[in-house]
């Protein structure tokens, strides 16, 4: 920028070295020997331009009207200088003129490390500085120092980086943070560091608390590093919350001079970027998130030669794939551990891929939860903690704990929902990445099983029912369904039709009926009847079993501990009375012996 204005002078130099000549010849022309020479143009472009040092080649057009040149008895010396800076020196000897028109050239060489120095003065000036040229033109007979031309130059960078617009900072892609109120100021710049300060007002969109222990800044101008380093910066707010952030980054003056090099090689263009990555602190160690707090390109044109126009355009920063992958469950086997008359365990054990991301190997850690329900009952969770999380397919263990007393509860939604069962395990995790967390799905695990409790209590029969040795009822077939269960109660409707063979009435009296499974008693109860069929004739007996459904978390500790293997027993007895005589006998119709086989943990079939 400043540099800019340096080469206009330092062209304007060349100028006035033609304006002396033709000065000196002005003294010849006094004695009317010679017509005075005028300049015709100047132009000014860049030269060489090396490690030490850049060119400036000034070309100069002079219309001579005389006949004769001016001899070469011309010397020239100049001084360009930004805020006392001296940038360049320069002096020329036996400058002359042809007759007509002509050009001549003269090149300057500017030091680059100069730059460094006038930086430190504009920055400290406000980033504003005045550039002076001093000339002097010797001649025989003649010597003349000339006014001192001066210009301002005004730069703002500062401006660039100040802006009151919301960004959003994702991470891998999830919004975390909105910065507002942009802004950013120079420290005292020293001939070692320039110190630049960014703050901005932050607001937490996510779901977890943001927390910073510092930054790890990088500042660029087109490719040259002119600052890294770490900085404390402590952020900790909650979702919701705001708070704010101040950082101040140090750039390397020295490093100005390497910028002016390929500033002027790329066309007086220049990307200036400044990213800043989130720090944490993990055993001891600060380490870096993947996560920019602060991203901006700015985009610093200059014409130095020309117009002497500047330009700072902040510009987007390129796009970049930032989607957080979390780990993820690619099978999982399960099966019952330890069991208790309280609860049971469920030992998973979870195939977990991990994308490999060195940027977060170091940092994730997972709290995994796992949740199980029977029917949307809740009956099971746990949960564990993986503090080194490798990339590649790794084995997670998980052990969570049933409870038992949840049994009666989805065990009446499987007889309400026709002996059939929905087993959804759900594990859950929280990857912590330093930063921040993120809830990661890990993936839900559904089976589904079904029984036939009652298929031995429905069909056709043809048991005959004797009462004092001769057939009083004929049973031809029963029918049995369940009720609607609760908790507590379990109930089975029954209906058995019977044919009356005697030519007297026949009373059933009493159902009288056990019901175990795997030596859990959920009934052994009488059921009152008074039901009368006439002689010979065709009728339905209907009766009421009611089982003691909260006793079922006492079959199910028996069921697992056998291999999820039961017995469903059902035993009935009918009271009989014909003609005043009263008998108690078994009803096979309705008795069942049934063998109950599940598989929870990885039934598949719907």
């Amino acid at each position: 920028m400043p540099s800019r204005e340096v080469m206009l002078k330092v062209g304007g130099v060349a100028a006035v070295v033609v304006v002396l000549g033709v000065a000196l010849v002005g003294v010849l022309a006094a004695t009317g020997a010679f017509a005075a020479p005028t300049v015709v143009s100047t132009t000014y472009e860049w030269g060489a331009v090396a490690d030490e040092t850049t060119e400036i080649e000034t070309t100069v057009a002079v219309d001579n009207p005389n006949p004769v040149g001016v001899p070469g008895v011309v010397d020239v010396a100049y001084t360009a200088q930004l805020n006392d800076v001296t940038l360049a020196r320069g002096d020329r000897s036996g400058v002359g003129f042809g007759p007509g028109k002509s050009e001549f050239t003269l090149t300057a060489a500017m030091e680059n490390d100069r730059i460094a120095d006038w930086w430190v003065t504009h920055v400290d000036g406000d980033e504003r500085s005045e550039l002076t040229v001093d000339a002097r033109v010797d001649a025989p007979g003649f010597s003349r120092e000339l006014p001192a031309k001066s210009s301002t130059i005004e730069t703002d960078i500062l401006g660039g980086f100040t802006t009151e617009e919301a960004r959003t900072v994702d991470f891998r892609g999830d919004p975390l943070l909105t910065l507002r109120n942009q802004r950013a100021s120079w420290g005292d710049a020293t001939g070692e560091t320039t110190p630049l300060s960014f703050s901005a007002d932050v607001e937490n969109v996510h779901d977890y608390a943001v927390t910073l222990d510092g930054v790890e800044y990088v500042v660029e101008m087109n490719g040259v590093e002119l600052g890294r380093g770490q900085r404390e910066a402590g952020l900790d707010v909650a979702p919701g919350e705001s708070g704010a952030i101040d950082v101040t980054v140090a750039l390397d003056t020295p490093k100005m001079a390497d910028w002016w090099r390929e500033h002027v090689t790329d066309d007086e263009q220049s990307n200036m970027t400044v990213a800043m990555y989130g720090t944490v602190d993990r055993d001891g160690e600060r380490q870096r998130v993947p996560m920019r707090v602060f991203d901006r390109r700015l985009r610093l044109e200059t014409d130095l030669l020309g117009d002497g126009g500047t330009s700072v355009t902040p510009v987007d920063a390129p796009g970049r794939t930032d989607d957080f992958e979390p780990p993820r469950v690619a099978d999982t086997t399960q099966e019952w551990g330890s069991v208790t008359d309280e609860t049971t365990e469920i030992h998973t054990d979870a195939t977990l891929d991990t994308p490999d991301d060195p940027g977060l190997a170091d940092l994730l850690t997972l709290d995994v939860r796992q949740e199980a329900t029977i029917n949307g009952v809740p009956v099971a969770s746990g949960e564990t903690s993986v503090e080194t999380v490798r990339a590649g397919t790794d084995t997670l263990l998980l052990t969570s704990e049933k409870d038992n007393s949840r049994v009666p509860a989805w065990w009446a939604r499987h007889l309400n929902d026709g002996e059939r069962s929905r087993v959804v395990t759900t594990p859950t995790a929280t990857a912590d990445v330093g930063v921040t967390k993120f809830d990661a799905d890990l993936g839900t695990r559904e089976s589904v099983f079904t029984t036939d409790l009652l298929a031995g209590m429905n069909g056709d029969r043809n048991e005959r029912v004797r009462v004092q040795g001769r057939t009083a009822l004929v049973v031809t077939g029963v029918s049995s369904e369940w009720g609607q269960a609760t908790p507590e109660r379990a109930p089975i409707a029954t209906e058995a039709a019977v044919r009356n063979e005697l030519a007297s009435p026949v009373e059933v009296q009493t159902v009288h009926y056990t019901v175990t499974t795997n030596g859990v008693t959920l009934a052994d109860r009488s059921d009152t009847v008074g039901q009368v069929i006439g002689p010979g004739e065709r009728d339905t007996v209907t009766t009421r079993l009611v089982l003691d459904n909260s006793r079922m978390d006492r079959w199910w500790v028996r069921h697992v501990r056998d291999g999820e293997r039961s017995s469903f027993d059902v035993n009935v007895e009918v009271t009989v009375s014909v003609l005043g005589r009263t008998e108690r006998v078994e009803l096979d119709s309705l008795a069942q012996s049934a063998t109950v086989e599940t598989d929870l943990l990885n039934a598949t079939g719907e």
